[in-house]
C-alpha cells in the first residue's frame, strides 16, 4: 500500500514539473516575441533626417 502511494506521488510530481516547465517555456517565448516586435516596429519606420 505504501509503495503504491509513493509511486502515485512521484507520478504527480513529474506531471507538475512538466506543466511548470511548459509554462516557463511559453512565457519565455512570449517575451522573445514581444521584444522582437517592439524592436522591429521602431527600426523599420525610422529614417535619419539630413
Amino acid at each position: 500500500m505504501q509503495a503504491s502511494m509513493l509511486i502515485v506521488i512521484i507520478v504527480c510530481m513529474m506531471c507538475v514539473s512538466t506543466v511548470l516547465a511548459r509554462e516557463d517555456r511559453l512565457a519565455r517565448a512570449r517575451e522573445e516575441q514581444n521584444s522582437g516586435l517592439y524592436i522591429t516596429c521602431g527600426a523599420e519606420d525610422s529614417e535619419p533626417d539630413m
